[in-house]
């Protein structure tokens, strides 16, 4: 859950913020020396916002604090002076030469933190994030490899029932079994955050066990941050125990307990390095919506063939709730394929036609979420203003200067600027991935994206004929 602060630009919120933000890092899991050092980082951060961005001018900053399994985020948003930090770096021959010690404090800050990014808005001001990882115990640290590595036996009979936190650690055994340090979803090689996450009920899911109690099988369902849908994303059959029908008994118990809980909708990101999952979601009615290019980073998967790229997900998506027609304004390059893809899911679209556009703003409201492990960054467009070419430009370089590999933009399809959004998108080199059914807001979504990676097409694999449809597409696109 983010927590967001309005602060004022005044010498007297500093220590009381810093202090917060010590106490946090400790309540989501941090050691006192590394939540010293994230404060001591936030502390080296806003004191310079208070002290030189508003110099002449009283104003305010704000503050998000965002916590996940794996790390803590915090993003600073202000209004004030214009400034670059990555044109004042540190340089020690300075500092000894000449007193000029310019840019240290933003030295010390990335030495304090795991991550440090700036994102320069032009009229939209200045955004800093800082990341501290939450060092948890890995599974590989609370078991010997002899241990982990030891595969149940046959059984009679398996039973299934709903995962409680007492089966964290077999899970975390059951996945390093099974895929080694492959598995894309780090957190799932840690116990600790396997039980974080049921705990904040961030996820639900079944295990199957043999009679004799020896954990074979696992599927949770994620739960969105901003949308009552929750994505199939975490999924392992032991080895020796594949074809008795755990996937099948796993896969319809959880879509039973998504219908219970009330859920609009279930999506799956299936893998292209292979078709299987793929092929299981198609069995229980999901459809294929999206092609999520480079979505993955490069990972050998045991059993499969080596590819040497990164991982590209198909959408495949669940309705839980019947709906017959919708309205969108559907962009003209794209709308004769996002009727072929609201078909196969049961819907007719109604185009609605932009008569008179409403007058743009000032200013566009894109939030911003980065995945620094997989290198990859979605961007959620809320607001369409004046700003937006501008805003989406300066918010890739800074995304290119950290080394994101791929960027991904939603735009809602129920806002007339989403037409004007997606040619302003195409001219920055972005390109079509598909429909997001109800994944923002319980509202359908564009999804555009941008990949700065080269990838070979024939080693993305999908299973069925909306997949392919849309692959082709994206295909056309990015040559043309």
């Amino acid at each position: 859950m983010d927590i967001t602060l309005k602060l004022p630009s005044q010498i007297g919120v500093i220590q009381p913020a810093v202090d917060f933000v010590y106490s946090w890092g400790l309540y989501h899991g941090l050691s006192e020396r590394e939540a010293s050092e994230l404060a001591t980082a936030f502390d080296e951060l806003i004191t310079d916002i208070v002290l030189f961005a508003f110099s002449e001018v009283e104003g305010e900053f704000s503050v998000i604090l965002r916590d996940s399994l794996s790390q803590l985020e915090i993003i600073v948003h202000e209004l004030g002076e214009p400034f670059d930090p990555e044109r004042h770096r540190y340089s020690v021959e300075k500092a000894v030469s000449e007193g000029n010690f310019d840019g240290a404090g933003f030295e010390v800050i990335r030495h304090l933190v795991d991550h440090f990014i700036f994102i320069y808005k032009g009229r939209a001001g200045k955004e800093f994030r800082i990341i501290k990882e939450i060092k948890h115990p890995h599974i590989t640290q609370l078991f010997t490899e002899e241990q982990l590595q030891l595969e149940p036996e046959k059984a009679v009979s398996y039973q299934i029932s709903p995962v409680t936190e007492d089966d964290a650690e077999d899970i975390a055994r059951l996945i390093y079994r099974s895929y080694g340090y492959t598995y894309p979803k780090e957190d799932m090689y840690y116990p600790d955050r396997i039980v974080k996450a049921l705990r904040e009920g961030k996820k639900f899911g079944v295990i199957v066990r043999t009679d004799r109690g020896e954990a074979v099988g696992y599927f949770a369902v994620i739960m969105s941050t901003d949308s009552n849908i929750g994505e199939v994303g975490e999924v392992v059959v032991s080895p020796k125990h594949r074809g008795k029908g755990i996937m099948k008994m796993m896969m319809k118990a959880l879509i039973d307990m998504a219908k219970a809980r009330g859920l609009d909708g279930l999506f799956g990101e299936a893998v292209t390095v292979h078709t299987i999952s793929q092929k299981v979601n198609a069995k229980y009615g999901f459809k294929s919506t999206a092609l999520i290019l480079g979505f993955f980073p490069y990972a050998e998967y045991r059993g499969f063939e080596n590819k040497q790229q990164r991982i590209s997900v198909v959408i495949d998506f669940l309705p839980l709730k019947k709906r017959d027609r919708v309205e969108a304004y559907l962009p003209a390059r794209y709308s004769r394929i996002l009727r072929k893809i609201y078909r196969n899911l049961g819907i007719d679209v109604k185009n609605i036609p932009v008569r008179n556009p409403s007058p743009e703003g000032d200013k566009s409201t894109v939030s911003l979420q980065i995945n620094y492990r997989f290198e990859t960054a979605v961007m959620v467009v809320k607001k369409y203003g004046g700003d937006f070419a501008s805003r989406i430009n300066k918010n890739l370089q800074a995304l290119e200067k950290k080394g994101i590999k791929g960027v991904y933009i939603d735009l809602p399809l129920d806002e007339p600027f989403t037409k004007k959004a997606a040619d302003i998108l195409r001219e920055e080199g972005f390109v079509f991935s598909g429909l997001m059914p109800l994944f923002h807001r319980g509202k359908d979504y564009l999804r555009m994206q941008k990949i700065y990676e080269e990838l070979d097409f024939s080693y993305i694999n999908v299973f069925s004929e909306t997949a392919e449809r849309i692959k082709r597409f994206i295909q056309k696109e990015i040559n043309s």
